[in-house]
């Protein structure tokens, strides 16, 4: 469809008589290209006029989209709605950031941490009309699980992306199957759940895959590259480290990278500096007893996270993540940005929560640099140019280092996945590259499909 990320596919079974959306995203970056930073936008209005959302006077679809002035009252209830379900791949925003629009009537089908992970998106900032999550009807899935949605089947199976509880879709319609791989990885640590997704598509039990819509992001360009190497390539640079500390940006939700650096900075007895409101993200993330993975980095028991905080608690979730703290006697981790000039050396500032001019508050005499280790991105809650920081950066003495590890496949995983599955069609998505699969797949019996943005495929007339 020619852009990465905003994900929105509407999925009907006219002998169901079932409409339902395959992830609801908004595209980053052309949100951010429409709006400045903290300004929301007005109405529904507009972001349908910045074809953000869907239009749906061009489609078969009634009341989508709930009335974010009226709901303030208690007593307003949207309007009935012909959408049986959105169902979220995983809690990237270019994902799942228009269910802050969708009118409540709508069921959301989605992981049970995935809808975890929003949730704390939604406590960490002010109710607006583009975050505005209350209200919904959650439907939550584990793998294993099957969604029947007035007989459509759908088979929920998790996979390895660079963030937790991401998901693709084993979909069976009344006239075939169809698989939706949402956002994947072959070379991430947890790469094998990737692999049982692959197993449940091409199992002997499952019919052959009519239509297989598949990302295709870095269709276009490869790296040999896996957190491991991520993690080997900062211990390598603290191996013949000169500096003092280093500032590192990288997407909050990317929990891999946040445990790599922080497993390194306490291996080698160096402080770790976040926010309060990245402390409550991961606070709440720590929460959940199911899921082992997410224990450790522990914002409460690990005394080398130090979080900055500022001034008295104006907010529920400054206050919680402050008694939180308070409450097992770690008050002492709570730092203000008057004492930044303190911090002698060997300490990691994360600043995707901060300005870039936090480096005017570190004291000048010590020696740092910069990692930029962000994922993807169209996925990260505002772009922040990246080169426009290391400018910033290197005209106060401080080189920069990138060290990466895509959330996204490789092409030459992509091409033997879907070798794998062997599908009739395929329709690539979140890629801006989709003549690749053309180029690709040319000699082969599959058929690939390129759709731009409102373009239909019938199943029943190809």
């Amino acid at each position: 469809m020619n852009e990465v990320g905003g994900n929105k596919i509407l999925l009907e079974d006219f002998n169901y008589d079932v409409k339902i959306f395959l992830d609801f995203g908004i595209n980053i970056k052309d949100f951010n290209n429409s709006f400045e930073k903290y300004e929301e936008p007005s109405s529904v209005k507009d972001l349908i006029k910045s074809k953000l959302l869907p239009n749906t006077e061009h489609l078969s679809i009634e009341n989508l989209y709930t009335n974010y002035e009226a709901s303030k009252n208690p007593e307003y209830n949207d309007l009935e709605t012909n959408i049986d379900g959105i169902l979220i791949t995983h809690p990237h925003k270019d994902h799942f950031y228009g269910l802050s629009f969708i009118n409540r009537n709508i069921p959301v089908y989605t992981g049970v941490f995935t809808k975890k992970i929003i949730s704390a998106y939604y406590k960490c900032s002010k109710v607006s009309i583009s975050n505005n999550y209350g209200g919904l009807e959650w439907n939550l899935f584990r793998t294993g699980d099957v969604l029947d949605i007035k007989g459509l089947k759908i088979i929920p199976v998790h996979v390895d992306h660079s963030i937790p509880a991401a998901y693709g879709f084993i979909i069976k319609t009344s006239k075939g199957n169809i698989v939706y791989t949402g956002d994947f990885r072959m070379h991430g640590p947890l790469s094998a759940m990737t692999q049982d997704f692959l197993r449940e598509i091409t199992n002997e039990s499952l019919d052959k895959i009519d239509i297989l819509i598949c990302e295709g992001t870095h269709i276009h360009r490869g790296a040999i590259e896996s957190e491991n190497n991520v993690e080997k390539n900062i211990e390598q640079l603290f191996l013949e480290n000169p500096f003092d500390f280093f500032i590192v940006k990288y997407d909050r939700l990317d929990w891999d990278r946040f445990r790599t650096i922080s497993l390194i900075a306490k291996k080698y007895g160096w402080k770790f500096v976040i926010t309060e409101k990245d402390a409550y993200f991961y606070y709440l993330m720590n929460k959940d007893e199911i899921y082992e993975s997410m224990r450790d980095p522990n914002i409460i028991t690990d005394d080398h996270i130090l979080i900055l905080s500022k001034g008295n608690a104006k907010y529920r979730w400054q206050e919680k993540i402050r008694q939180a703290l308070h409450r097992e006697k770690k008050g002492f981790r709570l730092i203000k940005y008057s004492e930044i000039r303190d911090l002698e050396s060997h300490f990691f500032f994360y600043i995707t929560s901060l300005q870039k001019n936090i480096i005017e508050k570190i004291n000048p005499n010590l020696k740092g640099a910069f990692i930029s280790s962000s994922i993807d991105p169209y996925t990260e809650e505002y772009i922040d140019n990246n080169r426009t920081l290391t400018h910033y950066f290197r005209r106060h003495g401080i080189p920069s280092y990138r060290v990466h590890a895509s959330g996204h496949a490789m092409p030459h995983h992509l091409i033997n996945f879907i070798n794998s599955v062997n599908p009739e069609y395929l329709i690539p998505v979140h890629t801006e590259h989709p003549h690749f699969f053309k180029t690709f797949f040319k000699n082969s019996e599959i058929n690939v499909i390129i759709l731009d943005k409102n373009d239909k495929f019938d199943l029943n007339q190809n």
